[in-house]
């Protein structure tokens, strides 16, 4: 009897311990808050773009909605739409110190510096004491060549922000506008491992690098950036133009591609392929390169003279001649294009047995004109160009014959 109470005992508490943990994990189950999903940057940028503006529906009067949206914008690349906010938030509340840097900071991807070194001085003088502001106006200082005060303002945002990646940038881009390039790859290395995902970093560092003919470092460099930006159009242009920088023009080519096939405006990399084309005499595929880019965009600097050169390469004269007078009539004082035309002309008129007065050069000559017979294109302009820098070498002379200034004394 005594062990069968023993045993319904033992049963029992089982039993009830079993139910406790049940009822437990059931209340910690209801209790429990479902884990929010991880959200990407894009999509919280897209979120709070969708709230502002229907808050600025229901108060289109409220200032700070469209700062704020403005920020969000800009962040997403839509300069035109945050520049349009910002405007309206300065409207409703003028001399407001935030709104002018974010108005600067916008002209000033916009490549509106002189717009945005002002708007930036105001936000100053209204006490914006930020070192975002004081890296801004660094960099606006730079573009107006004010070196002095570059270095002053960049310095100051130091002061209150060792560790801002971006100001370490700028501070690489004034070293190599001095000539310092040593530094100046210092800097902005210093910039990219404090700051990865500051795109622009990495196309300044890779062009120092590859105009120091550095094209490994320069490959690498751009290697980090695609790991960082895999669908970054820019960074396949950029590789294309290390390669193309070497000779390694079949590379180029991949990756020239790339950057069109993942951004279909970057007409610039049909430029370059068109180019390598033209240099390798496949001018039938150059000119199919050409022509995409001349009906995407007419008005694509020298497009009708490269396209009239190699129609003129692939023996079709009439047509050459048709490009270079459309190129002419654009631009009256270019003159590879009239010493183009004249020669085409004049070939055509040969063949014909008649005989055309040439056009007359212009008197001026346009700055920066080749005369010559190779289609014109540029690469993108670049910030920096520390390539060009000469160091004169001094040699001693044999014999000193400078007298000792006894006058002077040395301060210890």
């Amino acid at each position: 009897m005594i062990r069968m109470l023993n045993y319904i005992r033992k049963y029992l508490f089982l039993l009830v311990s079993v139910l406790l943990y049940a009822c437990g994990q059931d209340s910690r189950d209801r209790s429990k808050i479902p884990p929010t999903p991880f959200q990407t940057e894009s999509i919280q940028n897209i979120a709070s773009l969708e709230a502002l503006t229907d808050a600025i529906r229901s108060n289109p009067s409220l200032a700070e909605n469209y700062y704020k949206r403005a920020i969000i914008l800009h962040k997403m690349g839509d300069n035109q739409k945050a520049l349009e906010d910002i405007n309206r938030a300065d409207r409703l509340k003028q001399n407001t110190g935030k709104y002018l840097y974010i108005k600067a900071l916008i002209l000033r991807d916009m490549k509106q510096y002189r717009e945005a070194y002002a708007f930036a001085q105001s936000a100053e003088i209204l006490n914006v004491d930020t070192p975002e502001l004081y890296t801004l106006l660094g960099h606006l200082s730079q573009q107006r060549n004010d070196l002095k005060n570059a270095e002053q303002y960049l310095a100051k945002s130091l002061q209150i922000a060792p560790f801002d990646g971006e100001t370490y940038f700028y501070q690489g881009t004034l070293a190599a506008r001095k000539g310092d390039t040593v530094t100046a790859i210092l800097k902005m290395t210093r910039a990219l491992d404090m700051k990865p995902t500051f795109k622009v970093g990495y196309s300044t560092l890779t062009d120092v690098l590859k105009n120091r003919r550095l094209y490994d470092s320069a490959l690498a460099v751009n290697k980090s950036a695609l790991a960082q930006f895999p669908k970054d159009a820019d960074f396949y242009v950029d590789r294309g133009l290390v390669f193309n920088k070497f000779g390694r023009l079949d590379s180029s080519l991949v990756y020239y591609d790339k950057a069109f096939a993942i951004d279909s405006k970057r007409f610039d990399a049909l430029l370059y392929s068109a180019t390598i084309y033209f240099k390798w005499k496949n001018y039938t595929k150059a000119l199919e390169y050409y022509e995409k880019v001349l009906e995407a965009n007419p008005n694509t600097p020298n497009i009708n003279y490269s396209i009239a050169l190699t129609y003129e390469q692939l023996g079709s004269l009439n047509k050459a001649e048709e490009y270079l007078k459309t190129a002419v009539e654009k631009d009256p004082n270019n003159i590879p294009a009239i010493i183009a035309l004249n020669r085409v002309s004049g070939r055509i008129n040969s063949d014909l047995g008649v005989y055309e007065a040439p056009i007359p050069l212009p008197t001026k000559r346009a700055q920066g004109t080749n005369v010559g017979s190779k289609p014109v294109i540029e690469e993108p302009k670049k910030l920096l160009d520390t390539s060009r820098i000469r160091v004169n070498i001094i040699a001693p002379k044999k014999k000193i014959t400078i007298k000792t200034d006894t006058s002077r004394k040395l301060k210890l």
